[in-house]
């Protein structure tokens, strides 16, 4: 009998992690970061750096911190549009090509998981970078403005 308890015993211990994935580092589940400064004001930035994280964006999240972003770097210069879909709280979207903003979409409401308003860059956009709403008119920030990156 004291052989069939060591089998399960052994089965039940090998059937504990059958069928889990191990967990990544944490570094693999933490978002890329860099700083920028506008008008003085430093930023701390999560880079949506795959496709899968810049069509999420900052969708589904309650808030984000006084001075924080997502930046979005894109391969190409050119137009770029953004939407509002399933975000909890107002945007400031700036669209910037070479470090110079070219305009900002302001104060944007959120919108549901069908969004109806597209908010687009004026010409050629290699970046888009998202703030809490009224982040700009708060710091005087505007078209022409240039980002220094990063700040440190």
């Amino acid at each position: 009998m004291g052989w069939f308890k060591s089998v399960i015993i052994l089965l039940v211990l090998l059937s504990v992690g059958h069928g889990s994935a191990p967990m990544p580092p944490a570094t693999a589940l933490a978002p890329e970061m860099t700083t920028a400064r506008i008008n003085g004001r430093k930023l701390a930035l999560e880079i949506a750096s795959t496709p899968s994280r810049q069509y999420r964006g900052l969708s589904n999240r309650d808030s984000l911190c006084a001075d924080c972003g997502m930046l979005f770097n894109f391969t190409d210069s050119g137009q770029k549009s953004f939407v509002m879909r399933d975000m909890r709280f107002p945007l400031d979207i700036i669209f910037i090509d070479n470090g110079v903003i070219k305009n900002i979409a302001a104060d944007l409401p959120p919108e549901g998981d069908r969004p109806s308003q597209i908010y687009q860059s004026a010409g050629a956009a290699d970046q888009v970078l998202e703030l809490n709403g009224g982040y700009c008119a708060r710091y005087n920030i505007r078209a022409g403005d240039r980002i220094e990156w990063p700040a440190d």
